[in-house]
């Protein structure tokens, strides 16, 4: 059975948890979070989404902003110095106005050879096998993209094609498919772009799954408003999916129902075991206004 075809049907009280969580939640993380942590990675300050899309349009500052913000995400204690020398290594290179420089080299080596000298001024490891692929493919996209267009801004490749195309999956798996990039970190990168974009009403049913980065609250979530759902078991495509159905159906973006949900969790729940009272909580109170978190 296909995902759209899934009998998924919500009450008026699941259509009622989907929109506060796609509206009161996304919000408080967009304002607490989201923006905030933006600032350094676009190199000013991180206003709004409208502020995001201009620095994620320019070459230059969206690849500053994938190595500050997405690149390192899932490396735990060593996310955040990863993070900050690769912004270094890459403004040691190039700025906004030079970019078209390092955009016209025919690899990205240049990125790994000044991100492996910053980590040895800083006696860190390189990690050539993890980070060289990350750094010099990411680097590489854009040198691919600056010969298609002349601008090189991954940003704008992923809005033209949203709008082009109404597609999402070949940049995804273009993406997915450059060496120590994930699918998970794919999904919230090109979530992101889609949302600041302000493209997510253009992508075609069937790609939104791609919109829906999958974490243990998503899981949680999905095994309360699907019946079918195995929180443990069920694997990530197969949630996104049917999540994107969830938002659909309650008429909300499922991409702000994915940054809502965890939020949600990381706030309000904080361990798993919470979940069930917690969710009973904000069927009672939704924006949580009775909530110390």
């Amino acid at each position: 059975m296909s995902l759209e075809r899934s009998r998924i049907q919500l009450d008026p009280e699941q259509i009622a948890l989907v929109r506060t969580i796609a509206h009161h939640w996304c919000d408080r993380y967009l304002e607490e979070s989201y923006l905030p942590s933006m600032d350094k990675p676009i190199q000013g300050s991180a206003e709004d989404l409208e502020t995001i899309r201009e620095a994620l349009s320019c070459p230059w500052r969206g690849l500053h902003a994938f190595l500050g913000h997405y690149a390192f995400a899932r490396r735990g204690k060593d996310r955040a110095d990863l993070s900050a020398m690769a912004m270094v290594a890459l403004r040691r290179i190039a700025d906004p106005e030079s970019m078209k420089e390092v955009l016209e080299l025919p690899d990205g080596s240049i990125l790994w050879e000044s991100f492996a000298k910053v980590c040895e001024e800083r006696k860190k490891k390189s990690n050539e096998q993890l980070n060289r692929g990350l750094l010099a493919g990411m680097l590489e996209l854009s040198q691919e993209i600056y010969r298609l267009d002349g601008i090189g801004s991954v940003g704008e490749w992923i809005s033209e094609a949203v709008i082009r195309t109404s597609r999402i999956e070949t940049p995804f798996m273009r993406i997915v498919d450059i060496r120590g990039v994930g699918p998970k970190t794919t999904s919230a990168y090109i979530r992101d772009l889609v949302l600041a974009f302000g493209v997510e009403d253009q992508v075609d049913n069937v790609d939104r799954l791609y919109l829906q980065p999958i974490d243990r609250w998503l899981r949680l979530f999905a095994e309360n408003l699907i019946p079918e759902i195995d929180s443990e078991t069920t694997v990530d495509w197969v949630i996104a999916g049917k999540l994107s159905r969830v938002c659909r159906l309650a008429g909300v973006s499922g991409i702000r129902f994915n940054m809502g949900a965890t939020y949600f969790g990381l706030k309000e729940v904080r361990e798993p075991a919470r979940f069930p009272n917690c969710l009973r909580d904000l069927i009672a109170d939704p924006t949580g206004a009775r909530s110390s978190g």
